[in-house]
């Protein structure tokens, strides 16, 4: 772990610190306890059932590749095993994308141009389905009479910049400025010399048009899918604050699960997003409910769901075979 993994880590856990020094830690586990192992195990299959569509997601998004159960089996695998590393390494969230890849390729025979190109654009797409989840949550932040003033002005300020960012990120992909770039500097000696990088850049951009502006239909569903994955994580906290004995509207799971993600696209940088969920979770809560530990206990009950899933991902990294398989029998079972 090098230096900055560990001060990100490190801020984390001092954030986390300061946000549970006064709550009653014991209250807390007495409500985590409550939920018990049949409460855990319905909200990670919640969370499987978002996983599994994010998975289809990025099947569509490689043209190449049929939806066929078959299919779906792997990308759930390949993700499952590249998310647990995107999750626990302190690298924006893209730690676990070279994994994913490398068993697209070393597995199945995709090239590494095609998994790179698929996993840049089903982030795309995820980022739009992002955005337009947290439109619908500010939406309700607005109207709420729970809902400060100052966390609602911070939450849209925040929603304007991953929109601006998301927005660039499109464009870059849909107008091959890449491309344009690499022809604008092309009279320059490093262009020259880059050749080979040149061809990789042009073959990405090709595949982003082609995508974009000849798979409406796959696009318009993994689009759809993205979505519903963000809005299972509205039922994931529906659910975990009933099984804690605490009934809240769907507008204020909506509002949790809108301010979570946005945190944590915010703070990319700490592993797990470490304390800054947590914070969302107890300010929100707190403002609803009255009561911080409430919001304490949907968190821990989040990480319990978190770490599970990392462990099971890299136990698939450990047990999935990543050489190259007869593809002649993959084309049989298409």
């Amino acid at each position: 772990m090098n230096i900055w993994k560990f001060i990100s880590l490190l801020a984390g856990c001092v954030l986390l610190y300061f946000i549970a020094k006064d709550i009653d830690l014991g209250d807390v586990a007495g409500l985590v306890a409550q939920v018990g192992l049949t409460g855990i195990a319905i909200v990670i299959f919640v969370y499987f059932l978002a996983f599994l569509g994010d998975s289809v997601s990025w099947l569509l998004i490689l043209t190449s590749l049929p939806v066929t159960p078959a299919w779906i089996r792997r990308t759930f695998i390949v993700r499952l095993a590249g998310e647990a590393f995107n999750n626990v390494i302190p690298a924006g969230g893209f730690a676990g994308e070279p994994v994913k890849a490398v068993i697209l390729k070393r597995r199945y025979g995709v090239s590494y141009t095609e998994a790179s190109a698929s996993i840049v654009m089903a982030r795309t797409v995820n980022m739009i389905a992002l955005i337009l989840f947290l439109i619908i949550g500010f939406a309700f932040m607005t109207v709420s009479e729970d809902i400060g003033g100052g966390l609602t002005v911070t939450s849209s300020v925040g929603l304007a910049l991953l929109t601006i960012g998301t927005v660039l990120l499109f464009a870059i992909q849909r107008y091959r400025v890449s491309s344009w770039l690499m022809a604008k500097f092309s009279g320059h000696t490093w262009v020259e010399r880059a050749a080979g990088a040149i061809k990789v850049v042009e073959d990405l951009d090709r595949r982003f048009v082609e995508f974009y502006t000849r798979n409406g239909g796959r696009l318009s569903a993994a689009l759809l899918l993205a979505f519903i994955n963000w809005v299972l994580g509205v039922v994931e906290i529906y659910l975990t604050f009933h099984f804690l004995g605490h009934e809240i509207s769907w507008s204020d799971a909506w509002m949790m699960e809108a301010l979570a993600q946005m945190i944590r696209a915010a703070i990319f940088f700490i592993p797990l997003g470490i304390g800054a969920q947590e914070g969302a979770f107890v300010v929100v809560t707190t403002a609803i409910t009255g009561a911080p530990h409430l919001g304490l206990a949907c968190a821990a009950v989040r990480r319990i769901r978190e770490v599970s899933w990392i462990v099971l991902g890299l136990v698939a990294w450990t047990l999935y075979p990543t050489g190259l398989k007869n593809l002649d029998a993959d084309h049989r079972e298409r």
